[in-house]
């Protein structure tokens, strides 16, 4: 409760708006003023005026106030985070069933997606394969929030590849546009990872020409910024969807080996098998040798 007032006051600062503006047609900019510094709380009715005078919804609200989770919520994100990035998928396929359940998911929205998130790289992971319905509510929530903020801009970045492809490039779309009024450089490694993803997820749906230009977005954007690792697997995208666009040239494989090759030398065996999948899985028919 006491975070709520803060919060409002840091969402009008960065908004550049004055109380006035804020509290107009909702209630007294004196009480807007209480609000802030935690000595008064609104009506359900009030907070959802000041939430709109804001230009910003409830769940998106909601969310920014739960950036402050429990040491037991964040627990639960950051076991499912290290199982994932040590490629321990058996494990956290477990950890997802009989630990993080959807029980405990249901606390917050951030538990929900985190978990929806896992449930998806397992399904990928282990059988090759995304059940794009059961992560809609992922991009449900993306798509009702009016302002992105980072974690709206992470959960895209890290959960893209779940996507209805449809809804991919809607949601692409989106990004383009919000990225006009936000300052994304602040979170230029996920910006990165959301194009190479929609990438993938592009060449997964036989979307070549669409895949090349994700590709080469995410490939500048990780040359521009000096990101190797976001650079070498990029590389291995642009290649691999320009062989698909129909050039067949001997030149694209040998730049896919040797980008794939870079991060089994730098220790990355994980990332070098899943590159390996992917373009075993692209090339099943024509090129593979």
């Amino acid at each position: 409760m006491n975070n709520i007032g803060p919060l409002i006051k840091k969402i009008r600062t960065d908004k550049n708006l004055i109380q006035k503006n804020v509290s107009i047609g909702v209630m007294s900019r004196s009480h807007l003023s209480e609000l802030e510094n935690g000595k008064y709380f609104p009506s359900y009715e009030k907070m959802l005026g000041l939430l709109q005078n804001l230009d910003i919804s409830l769940m998106e609200f909601q969310t920014e106030l739960g950036t402050n989770y429990s040491l037991e919520d964040r627990i639960y994100i950051e076991t499912a985070n290290r199982l994932s990035t040590e490629q321990k998928i058996v494990e956290l396929a477990n950890y997802l069933e009989q630990t993080f359940t959807a029980e405990v998911a249901k606390k917050s929205i951030r538990l929900k997606i985190k978990r929806l998130n896992m449930l998806g790289l397992v399904e990928l992971t282990q059988s090759n394969h995304i059940t794009a319905e059961n992560y809609q509510p992922i991009f449900n929530y993306l798509l009702s929030c009016k302002n992105w903020h980072e974690f709206e801009i992470r959960t895209l970045a890290n959960s893209i590849f779940l996507a209805d492809f449809e809804i991919a490039k809607i949601l692409a779309g989106q990004f383009e546009e919000k990225a006009k009024k936000l300052n994304f450089t602040d979170y230029i490694d996920k910006v990165i990872l959301f194009f190479s993803n929609l990438a993938e997820l592009a060449l997964r749906k036989e979307e070549y020409q669409l895949a090349l230009i994700y590709a080469k977005n995410a490939q500048k954007k990780a040359y521009d910024n000096k990101k190797i690792y976001y650079l070498l697997v990029a590389n291995v995208l642009v290649n691999l969807a320009n062989l698909k666009v129909g050039k067949a040239d001997e030149i694209y494989l040998q730049e896919i080996t040797k980008n794939i090759a870079a991060f089994r030398m730098l220790a990355y065996s994980s990332i070098a098998d899943n590159l390996q999948n992917l373009v075993d899985l692209i090339l099943h028919t024509k090129y593979v040798s």
